[in-house]
């Protein structure tokens, strides 16, 4: 990882998992990856999921705990003329942000500690409220039914690439490249890269 996009703020990596609808767990069988993309909550850097109790994931977990977790947040595509007049096709870019977290994963058996994971996950994707407390009795049967697991870091890394290391020429052309295009993407790259530019 490049360090100049190396990012160790814990709260832009919380608030990157805060506003990610998904991610992508990684785990391993006998030498062969899967993935999938899951909904999750962090809770206290914790990442939890659910689903069933069981199938092929469930199985895979059970073996082998060990995870990895990524999130991107993706914002403009920069053609290789936006940074430069020279035909050369190797300034195009990609701005992104990004978070991978591994670690290991835990089943969540205790029904108050799932009735709180899950809560937390309802108040991710259905801010406005409008259901009613998951500490009713009416969802004893469902949350019992339902696997809850998290996984525990040991290691997090958080990478931004938002232009940090143009140089001034370079940043003043994407900028004026950004505003000519002006989808509503474009506009909020570069208000991030001039946000970055500044730190």
């Amino acid at each position: 990882m490049r360090k100049i996009y190396e990012i160790k703020d814990e709260s832009l990596i919380e608030n990157i998992l805060e506003d990610a609808e998904y991610g992508t767990l990684a785990i391993c069988s006998d030498s062969k990856p899967y993935s999938l993309p899951l909904n999750f909550v962090a809770i206290n850097k914790e990442i939890f999921f659910h689903g069933g109790k069981k199938g092929k994931k469930i199985n895979i977990i059970k073996n082998n705990n060990s995870a990895s977790f990524s999130v991107v947040e993706s914002y403009s595509l920069l053609p290789s003329y936006f940074s430069t007049d020279t035909g050369n096709a190797s300034p195009a870019t990609h701005m992104f942000k990004s978070v991978i977290i591994d670690g290991e994963i835990e089943f969540v058996e205790d029904y108050e500690q799932k009735s709180n994971g899950l809560a937390f996950l309802m108040q991710k994707y259905q801010k406005e409220g409008g259901y009613k407390s998951l500490n009713d009795a009416i969802y004893k049967k469902i949350i019992n039914a339902t696997c809850l697991y998290k996984l525990v870091p040991n290691e997090i890394s958080a990478k931004f690439h938002l232009g940090q290391d143009y140089s001034e020429e370079r940043f003043n052309r994407v900028s004026e490249h950004l505003k000519q295009r002006g989808t509503s993407k474009d506009l909020k790259t570069l208000a991030l890269i001039q946000e970055f530019r500044k730190n």
